[in-house]
């Protein structure tokens, strides 16, 4: 199947052959937990009920149903049994062996979710064709780092999806009713889907991972560098922090290679072998230099009259 918009696959479904969304979470952390409140807060207007919770710590399950305001199931059979979608909201390590237990259930119809960037859903529910219940991947693309308030920044977060059963002998997917729903509840909550197909969940995690964490590697490079000025950790957040917002606000408003500033887009040589003189450790150099390479072939490309040729000199392997 290409990938569409939602509302493209989904506009063939009358509003009366969507039903009501009763939703359990096997799984208690943060992802399930956030996504839980966000669900029972902002989708019950909409027809959608957070059902409960199962988790192997009895705790965890009623810390969870607490903080929703839903139920805290004592076997994971029960909220099986009382749901039409069920997440699996659990470490990604153990997606494999909670799908197990599930598929020994009686499933038919209902639909499997999980929560993991990088796995597909072929990946994770090996043979729920055989079981006659519909599996997906539904991936927030936002980092949950705390379980009792992430929910709140949840708002216009991106989801995007993947999975459906292969009809035999078609190339398309066939999506469950329960899906479809959920994919209009999430639009209506104003949260942007895209599906995407199961080939390309790495690639988009390793996008997802760039952007979230290796960026956090390039400002701990930034505060080590400050604190050699002689500025404290506190210090030097708070005097970047200003610059790390709004370049990340420009970027969204614009794109990377319109926001692009400083000395490798003004073509400043001289800065720039400043710059690699003062850095202490190859690895340092390394890093300058690469993504350095990567920031001329944008800026070239904003400035076509520009000769950028001494800059890729200086910034080339040693």
């Amino acid at each position: 199947m290409s990938e569409r918009n939602e509302t493209e696959e989904h506009k063939t479904l009358s509003e009366e052959e969507v039903g009501r969304l009763n939703i359990g979470f096997i799984g208690a952390g943060k992802v399930g937990c956030s996504l839980g409140r966000y669900f029972a807060e902002r989708g019950h207007e909409y027809g959608l009920c957070v059902k409960g919770y199962f988790s192997r710590s009895s705790k965890s399950t009623k810390d969870a149903a607490h903080f929703t305001k839903s139920q805290a199931y004592d076997n994971m059979k029960a909220l099986i049994r009382e749901c039409n979608v069920i997440f699996l909201t659990v470490p990604d390590g153990s997606i494999q062996d909670t799908w197990n237990q599930v598929k020994g259930y009686d499933i038919k119809g209902k639909t499997i979710c999980h929560c993991s960037g990088a796995m597909s859903s072929l990946d994770a529910f090996e043979g729920i064709g055989e079981t006659g219940a519909y599996g997906y991947s539904i991936h927030p693309l936002f980092a949950v780092s705390d379980k009792y308030n992430a929910y709140r920044e949840l708002p216009g977060v991106f989801f995007t999806l993947e999975g459906g059963n292969i009809l035999s002998g078609n190339a398309e997917k066939e999506h469950s009713p329960e899906f479809i729903s959920l994919c209009r509840t999430m639009k209506s909550m104003g949260n942007p889907t895209r599906i995407i197909e199961a080939e390309n969940k790495t690639t988009y995690h390793c996008a997802a991972a760039v952007a979230s964490n290796l960026v956090c590697g390039l400002i701990d490079q930034s505060l080590q560098l400050m604190y050699r000025c002689g500025f404290s950790q506190n210090e030097a957040v708070k005097a970047l922090a200003p610059i790390l917002v709004g370049n990340m606000a420009h970027i969204a408003d614009t794109d990377p290679t319109q926001s692009l500033t400083g000395p490798i887009e003004r073509n400043d040589t001289i800065t720039v072998q400043k710059h690699l003189q003062c850095l202490q450790s190859e690895d340092e150099k390394e890093l300058y230099r690469i993504l350095s390479r990567r920031l001329v072939r944008m800026a070239q490309s904003r400035h076509q009259d520009r000769d950028y040729a001494k800059m890729k000199e200086i910034l080339a392997d040693k």
